[in-house]
């Protein structure tokens, strides 16, 4: 089971409908009503357990959810895209990240209404890591 500790944002609390909402324009997707459920209630936090093995046989952990507020801008699940542009394919979108600057994103590339999840590293590129947001959390270990 994860639990979520608190950390990205001061005084944090549940996102608005209407940030959430903001947010799903601006990247122009439905962001996985699974994913919402945890992120909306929990944004900035890190997981507990966050650690996860990659498919090319490193490992690495989830440091935050990104946020819908405004500050830190950084880790805002919008402002984090900004400088991805130019490297992220369309359809990559940054949902979290770990702690080396690296993100663990939704691949709407495949299916626009039930997106994977890859991690998206500067020295790797795009990684599959699971079929769902549910799925990848149950991929996080100690």
């Amino acid at each position: 089971m994860v639990t979520w500790v608190d950390g990205a944002i001061d005084d944090p609390g549940p996102a608005s409908e209407t940030a959430v909402r903001q947010a799903q324009d601006e990247l122009e997707v439905d962001l996985p009503s699974e994913f919402l459920a945890v992120a909306q209630v929990h944004q900035g936090a890190a997981p507990v357990p966050a650690s996860i093995d990659l498919p090319n046989g490193f490992r690495t952990a989830v440091d935050h959810l990104l946020h819908f507020e405004d500050s830190p801008f950084v880790s805002n699940i919008v402002a984090a895209i900004f400088p991805l542009l130019d490297v992220l394919e369309e359809g990559i979108i940054p949902f979290a990240a770990d702690a080396g600057g690296d993100f663990f994103c939704f691949d709407y590339r495949a299916d626009d209404d039930h997106p994977s999840v890859v991690f998206w590293s500067v020295d790797w590129g795009v990684l599959p890591l699971a079929p769902s947001f549910a799925a990848f959390l149950g991929m996080l270990r100690d």
